[in-house]
């Protein structure tokens, strides 16, 4: 049971202790107060911005002149030239709905507890104030589409509350027939043009087509107490139970769509889903809410034996694990969280999960909090087809129709390629332009290779043939159209993509430094990946056309990937001296992972390099950096490394203080980038499930990086390429028993331990 709930004597004070609730589109994180209690809200289509076209006059000359410059080696000057002719503006921002609070008449309490349930996705806080038991029960409905807070007293006590909304963004507030109304505007703008930063300042307009999205957010009560109400407020009086039903509907339409004056009905909406939601009653939802939860948690259950542990406060339980590392339910309770964060943030119908999910309490969020593609969003998504839930993968697919759609007038405009682009951030309004700033960041191409690597692997753990032809292939080949209109040719005849860039990093130049080269490792590698999935589609849809061709050729003609003098795999077009030697980004082997054209089966030598790279890089980073490690070291099959970086993560972290550079989890397991980033969390569990269990669709590795320390333990549901899931027994470091269901016939498995 503690591997399965989170647990704490006391009341949350941060927003990092709060606990996190969620049906994929409306997320709360509840304080669980006494005197006071704060829910915070959000809801997956509360942005800023609206449908726009961002104009710059010159950006292919530009491109070209920077080509021309990288190819003869000068290059800082074409990264002075990059950064002041080709990058454009920010991306918009992710925006908080605000504050449901809740005003008891005491703060005095004892024997608190407040505990979130894993595996039924409810929260429950117990307390005793002025010798009255009191009960408060939450979860948000995905069937229902509201989040219910029921609070209850022992033996009919009686009890009273003020409740208030409270909405940072331009709104009105007011009560009317027992409901409160939040009728509000998110900005038009999130000063998307401000030099140095977004979100310097938010912008309403007056006029209809610059308008943000609309919303409604509302609630209603249902109680055996008195509900009076106060302007905006309702007071509630002489209680033994009050049910709170919310929700928020918003005028969102598209991402082509002008919120104010092509948006949905969203006012009625919203009324009715209350309204449904109080005539079914707390008991019905509920049961509806966990039948619904667990129809996806069910599927996974992993286990490391039996344990000993105490049934102590969360946050108490990572400082003790800091010291003597004896604690395995806790690695079982760091994987079965992101499982949670999963289902409670990404569902078919709801917005990609975002930096934070869809949890944010702020209107200016670190990196607006928004979609950035050089690794964050594609880390959301990597443990959901392990983890037997591809219906989970509905948002990113969704994400990836708009980028193709909204890409092609960058490719064209830009590139004067065909086809379509991603740069490194984007938001609900489909952004893919190079945003401004610096080259390290602004001026990569290769997101929108990237995300279609998930629409392959889609394919390839569902064998879904009809999704692949009719959703995957044209995508894949509409991104692949655009990397080979932009393929350029070296002094050796290799193709490569340049000027390129390797995410956020630097080398030294001189007394300078730059982010611009020749090519680099990733761009090259995201190109041959992106090329290989479209082969592949190609054969298995019986397509042997112009592009087939074109795409086989190509293929044999990207650079090689190239190691370095310290047997390193080499991350730019050279050798290169590194700027910063622990660089939190490791892009250069995106080739190891998340794809697998490095393997110690196909390239023992570049299998080696990629390891050297790692240890030259370091252990430490931000909390998404160390994730992504865990993952590198689980293919490189050396599981006690792999647990290592698990440990470091399970790490405590201040929730008043920001560590750029040293990640760790927060009191509530939220992932510390610092900031909050939920990436981290997704990519532990990707990270897990790649030490348990790897595949190709061709063998399916059992255990392969097992450490250690986890010598007893099970997992049950893993899901493998090829259609199939498994589960998996061991003893003393060896697998005892294994059980594959599904199609198996075409595969080998290969017993790692």
């Amino acid at each position: 049971m503690y591997n399965e709930l989170l647990y704490y004597n006391k009341p949350a004070k941060h927003y990092m202790e709060a606990l996190p609730l969620g049906n994929g589109s409306l997320g709360a994180m509840c304080y669980s107060s006494v005197g006071t209690d704060v829910i915070s809200l959000n809801h997956d289509t509360l942005w800023t911005g609206h449908p726009r076209t961002i104009k710059k006059d010159g950006a292919y000359e530009s491109y070209l002149k920077a080509q021309k410059l990288s190819l003869a080696g000068k290059y800082v000057k074409a990264q002075k030239e990059i950064e002041a002719n080709f990058l454009t503006c920010w991306s918009q921002a992710y925006m908080p709905f605000g504050d449901l609070k809740l005003y008891f008449e005491s703060d005095n309490f004892d024997t608190f507890k407040r505990s979130l349930d894993l595996s039924k996705a409810v929260l429950t806080n117990t307390y005793k104030s002025d010798g009255v038991s009191f009960k408060k029960t939450a979860f948000v409905s995905h069937p229902d589409g509201v989040m219910v807070y029921r609070i209850e007293s022992e033996n009919s006590k009686t009890f009273s509350f003020k409740a208030e909304l409270d909405c940072p963004l331009k709104n009105e507030t007011y009560t009317s027939d027992g409901y409160i109304i939040v009728d509000g505007e998110c900005p038009g703008d999130a000063d998307t043009q401000h030099p140095s930063y977004p979100c310097h300042n938010l912008i309403y307009s007056d006029k209809d087509e610059e308008r943000g999205i609309l919303f409604r957010g509302a609630l209603k009560v249902e109680t055996d107490g008195e509900i009076t109400e106060d302007k905006a407020d309702l007071d509630i009086k002489n209680a033994t139970f009050a049910t709170i039903y919310f929700t928020i509907k918003t005028s969102f339409n598209g991402f082509d769509k002008y919120p104010a004056i092509e948006g949905r009905e969203y006012k009625n909406l919203c009324i009715e889903t209350l309204d449904k939601a109080y005539k079914l009653g707390f008991d019905a939802i509920k049961d509806r809410h966990i039948a619904d939860y667990k129809s996806y948690y069910d599927r996974v259950a992993f286990s490391l034996g039996t344990s000993d542990s105490q049934l102590i406060p969360t946050d108490e339980r990572i400082k003790a694990f800091e010291k003597n590392k004896n604690d395995d339910d806790l690695y079982v309770l760091l994987f079965n969280f992101g499982r949670y964060l999963l289902i409670s943030s990404s569902r078919a119908g709801t917005q990609a999960t975002n930096l934070q999910g869809i949890w944010s309490n702020s209107i200016k969020p670190s990196w607006n909090c928004n979609y950035t593609t050089n690794i964050n969003t594609q880390m959301n998504y990597w443990p959901v087809l392990p983890c037997n839930m591809p219906e989970l993968m509905t948002p990113i697919t969704d994400m990836l129709k708009t980028l193709s759609v909204t890409g092609e007038e960058v490719a064209r405009n830009f590139y004067n390629a065909k086809g379509f682009v991603v740069h490194h951030n984007s938001d609900i309004w489909g952004f893919s332009y190079p945003v401004q700033g610096r080259a390290c960041w602004g001026y990569w191409q290769g997101g929108s290779g990237w995300l279609c690597r998930s629409l392959f692997e889609i394919y390839e753990y569902t064998l879904n043939k009809d999704f692949l032809g009719k959703t995957a292939y044209p995508i894949m080949k509409k991104a692949a159209e655009f990397y080979l209109d932009i393929l350029t040719e070296d002094e050796k005849g290799n193709l490569i993509i340049c000027p390129a860039t390797s995410p956020e990093n630097n080398f030294k130049m001189g007394f300078g430094s730059s982010s611009t080269s020749k090519s680099t490792a990733m761009m090259n590698s995201i190109v041959l990946d992106l090329f290989t999935s479209c082969k592949k589609s190609c054969e298995v849809l019986s397509v042997k056309d112009d592009f087939y061709t074109k795409i086989c050729d190509n293929i044999q003609k990207i650079k090689p990937l190239c190691i370095g003098k310290k047997g390193e795999l080499l991350e730019w077009n050279e050798q290169l001296p590194e700027r910063e030697v622990h660089h939190r980004h490791v892009s250069h082997l995106y080739a190891l992972h998340p794809a697998n054209i490095i393997t110690y089966e196909n390239d023992k030598e570049l299998f080696n390099a990629c390891k050297k790279t790692l240890e030259i890089r370091g252990d430490d980073g931000t909390g998404w950096s160390l994730a992504w490690k865990i993952n590198f070291w689980a293919r490189l099959r050396d599981g006690n490394h792999a647990l290592s970086l698990v440990d470091k993560l399970l790490t405590l972290v201040d929730t008043d203080g920001e560590n750029y550079h040293h990640g760790g989890v927060y009191p509530n397991l939220f992932d510390a980038h610092p900031p909050f980033q939920i990436d981290g969390n997704f990519g532990a569990l990707s990270g897990i499930c790649e030490m348990l269990l790897q595949s190709n669709g061709e063998n399916i590795y059992l255990l392969p990086a097992l450490p250690d320390k986890w010598k007893n333990g099970s997992v049950k549901g893993l899901a493998a390429k090829g259609n199939v899931t498994l589960d998996i027994e061991w003893t003393d470091g060896k697998v005892t028993d294994y059980t594959i269901h599904g199609n198996s016939k075409k595969l080998n498995i290969i017993k790692c331990k």
